[in-house]
This record gives structure tokens, sequence and C-alpha cells, in this order.
């Protein structure tokens, strides 16, 4: 509203007659000019007249006023309120007197004080409301102050909406944008949908290989990563529902993202001010999954979204869900359910109940944070929830929390740290480690831990071959506590060899040091300690049945003694020589041999080969002297034969080929006392030989492989495993001669230490001990099974005692397999009692004073096994009377 009466100012103050806001007039204002000013508060306007003294005022009373234009009256506009507004008038007004003009000014200021007053009496002013009084002159170095008020609404006033002007450009620009953006995102899908069998084919590249035995039972793993590798008949449907319902219930409806859910979670981390829900579908999972990519950027959940659809594009929603199922890390290195469903309730999924299945589920989201064995209350709180919702949808009828806590607590008595790597168990170390091997062989450039998924069939015997490593290890044990085995270090030959008498004092002596010392402080570092190794292979096909390398497979254990160690057989090498003496026609199991210190001379030394514990028996029968493995004997009958015989017998037993034999074979007569060295593996081979006919089979243990695609990458055929450098089979000796080895054997076997262990099934074997205890070996045969037992120190500077003998040590360690092959054997275990021989041996009369045929005068008569190709024709020559062994002796052999 305007006043239309004008008001003279004296000073640079204004009031507002209607609201009573005093402001300042802005500096340099004219004098004597009418203006019209705006109140900043109300919008009041006002007409106003500057003069600088009051004698301005009278003469300008005393002057005839004229008419003067008024200014349009309207609304203040945002300016005006801004500050008074100025606006001169152009028509110049004549000056008054000052005394007019200072009394003009006096009654104007009090009649606008009385109509202020009179307006503003019965408003009720905040009392807060501050009004300006005085106000300092402004100067170039100090502003008009403002009060708060004024600041504030001062401040609030320049603040204006920005105007929306609605443009066409708005609507253009982004829509070819968009268009350009689902361009590239779709051309993304398709270049991911020909990547996905790519990229599925290195998804399972984590796969354990698994080892299988001669019936398809699980002997042991090869990994680095376990994945899971189970089809989608293996996983029941419970568990695949409760998967669903926990992480994605519009699995079989969404096309890989479910947008509602995208938005929930959306404003619902909004408004959480965090991040407290996801939307990643089942297919989005799998597509993180694959991509291997944690990083939180747009690019990597750009790439995640296309490869999702590229998923539902290619494969059916039973595969996407059987690879995720497979493949999801559920916590503790395992990766999918069925590793899981194995580290954590040692079950397969088949057999889980539901509350297992619900904790498993459970875990998927955050494998680490929900661990039940890190966070048993974080996991327990999940668990719950996740009841409660399965509750609310009607999805569970029956409460599971009491079987939930019985998890739990069994949960409680594990350790946090706890992996499925710690958990991994191997019955089979040594086998396992050949197998590595082999696949390493076939695939040289290829980490077996790291890219595995091989399936590889052998013909190990499981139930055997899991007991086979605690059995081996108790009898160490068993060896080293009760004093049989003594370690002792053993001179060089020609060095301290005064020395020797003083270490076998010790050696017999250290069970009642022990009394008194510390004898394990005598103990020589850089040895693994008392090792075995036990190796059988089936004589009829050569299928290994068991393998076992060392007392304990470790880190500093690994060695494969049963196939790579090669060591003086002793005793152990007579059978070899007496079969070829019989099948050659020299000797047979009646002929005697004069059992009597021996001296070879030459020209460097002479040579003494000497029974254990030096004794002599005189005349006895071949039959004898292997029973009481005969040294004398043993070194008789390979002087018969030659060394070119025996050449051509370990030709046919161990060394078919030409340069094997040059290199290993040693021309000398020593070796009919076992001093060649060999493997276990080749002298289980070699009695082979005696169970199946006279043929050794070529020893294997890999019957197949199949890669992860179910494509046979190996087949047993002509392959030499072990590098024996054997042919596939050979004839080592005639039927006959098998079949009376194995009666022979048969008598030595009995005077072993096989029986001590309860064992009561067929066996025929032969122990063997070398020089200064070093080595202690049985080796024997029983239908279906040739098998070679060894114990010793890997050092041959360290021998086991004088109480370490093949039938002390070695031969009870046969006998509690053998007894494990017993429990472990099916339904034609009858079958297998029997060998089978293709030409069987006579059995005939002999006199058993003379090994001959008898004589009218022979008061004795027993049966004895010859071979077909050489019965005995001469008739016994001895009268039985009292110079008998006079004349016995005249036809010693």
């Amino acid at each position: 509203m305007l006043e239309t009466r004008v008001r003279t100012l004296t000073e640079t103050k204004f009031e507002c007659l209607s609201c009573g806001t005093v402001s300042r007039l802005p500096e340099g204002v004219p004098t004597g000019t009418i203006f019209k000013l705006t109140c900043y508060r109300c919008g009041q306007k006002a007409l106003v007249k500057y003069v600088s003294s009051p004698l301005e005022v009278i003469q300008e009373k005393e002057s005839p006023k004229e008419e003067i234009p008024l200014p349009p009256v309207g609304p203040p506009t945002f300016q005006e309120r801004e500050r008074p507004i100025v606006r001169p008038i152009q028509k110049e007004i004549p000056k008054k007197s000052p005394l007019a003009g200072f009394i003009e000014g006096l009654q104007t200021k009090w009649e606008n004080w009385k109509e202020s007053w009179s307006k503003n009496s019965s408003e009720d002013r905040p009392w807060f409301q501050k009004v300006r009084t005085e106000t300092e002159s402004p100067t170039p170095f100090h502003r008009p102050i403002k009060t708060l008020s004024e600041r504030l609404l001062e401040k609030g006033r320049r603040f204006q909406f920005p105007k929306f002007r609605p443009n066409i450009w708005f609507v253009l620009i982004p829509l070819p944008l968009a268009l350009v953006f689902l361009i590239f995102f779709w051309m993304g899908v398709i270049q991911r949908e020909a990547e996905v069998p790519g990229l599925l084919s290195i998804f399972y590249i984590h796969q354990p290989t698994v080892i299988y035995d001669r019936d398809g039972r699980k002997v042991s793993e090869i990994f680095g990563k376990k994945t899971s590798n189970l089809e989608w008949e293996a996983y029941p449907e419970n568990l695949k529902r409760m998967v669903l319902l926990v992480e994605d219930r519009s699995f079989f409806s969404h096309g890989g993202i479910h947008y509602s859910s995208v938005l929930r979670a959306f404003f619902v981390n909004i408004i959480s001010f965090r991040f407290k829900q996801g939307a990643s579908t089942i297919t989005q999972q799998l597509a993180r999954i694959l991509l291997n990519d944690r990083e939180k950027s747009l690019g990597r959940k750009l790439k995640e979204a296309q490869l999702a659809y590229a998923l539902e594009s290619a494969l059916d929603k039973e595969k996407i869900l059987l690879h995720y199922m497979n493949n999801v890390y559920l916590g503790h290195g395992a990766f999918g359910f069925a590793s899981a469903s194995e580290f954590y309730f040692g079950k397969k999924p088949k057999d889980l109940n539901v509350a297992e299945m619900i904790v498993l589920a459970s875990l998927a989201s955050a494998p680490n944070r929900f661990s039940p064995l890190k966070n048993p209350d974080l996991s327990s709180g999940r668990v719950e929830a996740i009841l409660r919702s399965l509750e609310n949808d009607g999805a569970l009828k029956e409460d599971l929390r009491p079987t939930i806590q019985e998890i739990y607590q069994a949960f409680n008595t594990r350790s946090p740290g706890e992996t499925v790597y710690g958990n991994r168990k191997d019955d089979s170390p040594y086998v396992t480690e050949h197998v590595r091997k082999f696949l390493q062989a076939m695939y040289p450039d290829t980490n077996i831990y790291e890219s595995g998924g091989f399936s590889v069939y052998t013909t190990i015997s499981q139930p055997v071959q899991a007991e086979l490593q605690k059995v081996v290890k108790t009898h160490v044990e068993n060896l080293l506590k009760s004093g049989q085995v003594r370690r002792n270090r053993l001179t060089e030959n020609g060095k301290n060899a005064d020395v020797t008498p003083f270490r076998n004092l010790v050696a017999e002596l250290s069970p009642a040091l022990e009394l008194f010392i510390d004898t394990d402080r005598f103990v020589t570092g850089g040895d693994s300690g008392l090792q075995a190794a036990v190796v059988a292979v089936d004589p009829q096909t050569g299928d290994v049945l068991l393998m076992h390398g060392g007392t304990e497979f470790k880190s500093d254990n690994q060695f494969p003694r049963a196939t790579g160690m090669y060591r003086q057989t002793g005793s152990t090498i007579k059978p070899i020589l007496y079969s070829e003496a019989i099948d050659s026609g020299i000797a047979n199991p009646a002929t005697h041999i004069l059992d009597a210190p021996l001296i070879y001379k030459n020209s460097v030394s002479n040579w003494m080969p000497e029974n254990i514990g030096n004794q002599y028996d005189g005349d006895i029968s071949l039959r004898i002297a292997l029973a009481k493995s005969k040294n004398t004997a043993a070194v008789q009958i390979a002087e018969k034969l030659g060394l070119g015989e025996i050449s051509s017998a370990f030709e046919r037993f161990f060394f078919p080929e030409e340069k094997v034999l040059k290199s290993r074979f040693r021309r000398d007569l020593s070796l009919a006392l076992g001093s060649l060295e060999l493997s276990p593996l080749e002298m289980a081979s070699a009695y082979s030989a005696f169970a199946n006919d006279g043929n050794i089979v070529r020893p294997h243990l890999i019957e197949k492989v199949v890669d992860r695609a179910g494509n046979v990458v190996y087949q047993r055929k002509d392959q030499d495993e072990f590098n024996l450098k054997w042919p596939q089979t050979r004839k080592a000796i005639t039927p006959p001669t098998a079949e009376i080895m194995v009666d022979l054997l048969h008598g030595s076997a009995n005077h072993a230490g096989v029986r001590n262990t309860g064992y009561r099934g067929e066996v025929a074997g032969k122990t063997g001990t070398t020089n200064e205890h070093r080595d202690a070996w049985f080796v024997g045969v029983r239908p279906g099974i040739s098998m070679a037992v060894w114990l010793g120190y890997d050092s041959p500077g360290f021998g086991m005692g004088t109480s370490a003998l093949g039938g002390t040590i070695a031969a009870p360690l046969w006998g509690t397999i053998a007894k494990l092959f017993d429990s472990a054997e099916s339904g034609d275990k009858e079958e297998r009692k029997k060998y089978q021989y293709s030409q069987r041996a006579v059995s005939m009369e002999i006199c058993p004073e003379s090994g001959k045929l008898p004589g009218p005068d022979c008061p004795k008569k027993t049966s004895e096994l010859f071979h077909p190709s050489h019965l005995p024709a001469e008739t016994c020559p001895l009268t039985h009377k009292s110079d008998a062994k006079q004349e016995l002796l005249k036809n010693v052999f």
C-alpha cells in the first residue's frame, strides 16, 4: 500500500509506519528530492524527502506545493523487498526555509509516532524481535550493521527454485544413448554366451582326481582345491528345495535377474544406510563364481549381468542349479554341497537330514561369517531366521530346533581352523603318490593337484590297503619297543675292524644300559629310522594288490621302497637257484648235500660262506637245506649250475633285457647268498612264477584313466608301468618245477615266524637276512597272492642287531597281512585255495637216507615230488648197517 503523504527525513533513517521496522537510507541520496521507499519487511510504500537540516524543512513548508505524479502502485518486486528503493522525481521542488522545514519535520515525526503507536499497540511482537534505533554512519571501512532478522530474511529471499521449462531435447538426447547402451549390452551377452562352454570347462578344473580299487571303491583323492562333481540325481530333492527357499525363491520364474528384488534391496539398503540385503539370483551368483572377480565396481556388475543372461540362454535351469550346487563356496575349503556335506557331517548329500540341509544352505551367502565352527552364535542366528521364514511360509511343519541344537553341540568339539585339507585322510599314500607321478608323466606341463578331475581305476584291494599303513606302523613300533631291533652303526670294509666286537657288545647290552643312560643320544642323525616295504601281486594277472613303501608316509619319508629300492635279498634268492637246478635236472628235492664249512681260494683272498650261527648238519637233503636256509648247500648248487646257467635263470626271472642283465648281474658265487640287489616288487613277481604254472606276468597297478569329460585317456595294454623292461608274460620255469618249489617252500615257511601271528592259511615262502642284519626279508606265495616284505634302515651303514632275522621280524608281518586278505576275500575263497598247474610233478617213494629209489634193505620209505623229465632211476645202495654213514658220505653230492 502506498502512502500519499510525503514524509520529510532529516536523518538517514527510515521507520515504516506499518510494521515499525527501521532501515537506513542508501548512501549518496540527494537532498531535497522526493523518493518512493518500500519497506523490506512488510512491503509498505512511502514518499519521502530527505533534507540535511531542519531549516530546509521550514522553507519547504512555506513554499507552495505542486502536484507530484505518483509512481504506479502494485505489489513489490523481489528487489524492492531486498532494500528500500529510491526513485527520484523528475520535477524539482523549491526549497523552504530551514525553520519551516524543521517545524514540519517535527510535526511529521509526531504524527508518525502516534499512528505507529495506535496501530501496533494491540499487536504482540515476538520477544526476540529487535528494531534498530541507532546506526553508525557508514565509512569505506565500516559497512552498515544489519540486525539478525535482516540478515536471515535477506538470505532467505535470495534463494529461488529453478524454473523448469519443458524442452524436447531432454527426451531426444537420452533415448539414443539408452539405445546405444542396450545394443552394446546385448552384444556383450551374445559374446558371453559363446564363452560359456569354455568357462564351464575351466570351472571344473579343481575337481579332485579320484583313485578307485579293483571293485570300484574309492582308495584316495588328489586335489589342491576340492570341488564337487555330482550329477543332478545325486542331490536329494529336499536339499535342492532348501537351497532355493534360502537363496532364490523365484529361480524358475526369472530370466537371470530379479528386478523387484533389486529394487527392494536398493530401498532397504538406502533406508538402513548400509548394505543390509542382497538381490543376486542363483544365476548371478554362478556368474560371479565363473568370473572369479570380487571387485566391487560397476564394470564387474555389468559383466556379471551379461553372463547371467548368457547362462540363462545357454543352459536350462537344472544345469544352472547343478553347477551352482557343485561349486559354491561353503567355507573351510569346501566347494560345493557334496564336499561341504562330507566336511561338516561326514555324509554324502543323499544321507543328510533336513536340519543338516538347512545348516548347509545357510552358508552360501557368507560362508566365513556364518561358519558354525568359527562363529557358532552368528551361524545359529542365521539358521533360526531361516527356520522362522520357512515356518511362516508353511514350508516347514516340524520343529527342528532340538536336532539343530545337537548339531551345534557336535560342532563345539571341533577346531575353528579345521579345513578339508587337514581332514584329508589317505590310507594309501604310496599308491596315491604313484598315481600322481604316473599322471604327471602323462601330462608333464600340468599341475595334477590343480588340474584334476581324473578317475583312476587300479588293481588295489582297498579293504587290505586301508589297514596296511596302520598294521605296518604298529608292527615297527612293537619291534623297537620289544628290543628285537636295535640300530647299530656298522663299520665299512677295512675300517675300524677292531671296534666291531665292542659295537656288537653295546648292541646286545643296550636294553640294560637304558636303565642308566639315555642311549638315544648315541643315535646318529640323518636316517629316517626303521622302515618297512610291502608289495603283493596277483600271480595270474600281475595286478598289484597292495603297495606300501615305508613305515609312515611323511614329507621327509616318501621314497617308494616297494618299487624303487634295490637291496640285497639274502636267502630269499635261494628258491630261484633251486628251481633252476630242479628244472635242469641237476638236483631234485631228495638230492643229498654235505652241509660243512667251505673255503674258496683265489689269487686275491679266500671266501668262506657260513651258515647262520655257524651250525652245520652234515649230510642233508635239498629239501632240508632249503627249509633250514643252509648257505653251504646253496653255494654248492650254484657251483654245480655254473655262472652261465645262473645268468640264464636270472635273465628269465629278473632281467629279460640284455642291457639290464649286463649292468645288474654280477658273475660270482656270492649271488647264491643274495648279494645281488633287487626290489621288493621284483622279488614278489619272481615268486609269482611258483604259483602261476611257472609264468611271470609283468606287474601293473593302473588299469585305466578317465578324464573329467568321460574320455578314456589311458587303457592298460602293453605298457611297462614300473619301467621294469619286462615283456607282458614270460616262462621262467616249467609247471612241474613250480609245483615242486611250492611244496619245498612249505617247509621253509613253517620254519619261519609266519604262524606266530595266528595265521593258519596256505603259505609257501622263504626268509632272508643279509650280512650284519642290514636287511630282513620274507617272500611268500599263496593262491592268488605273491607278497614280499622287507625291513631295514635306508642307510646300509646301520644294522638291526642280531635278533633281527627274516623269520623273526619280516615273516610275522607277512602273516598279519595274509590274515587281512583272508577276512577281505569274497565267496571264491575255496577256489583260490588251489594252485593250478598245466603239468603236474610225479610223486615217488624214495629212501630218505640216500634220496634214491628204495632198495630191499631200506627200512624207511617216504614220498617225494620229482620232475617228470628227471625221475630217479638209481636204487639205494646202502645196507643200512653201522657203516651206513661212511657209505653215505661216498655218495654225497
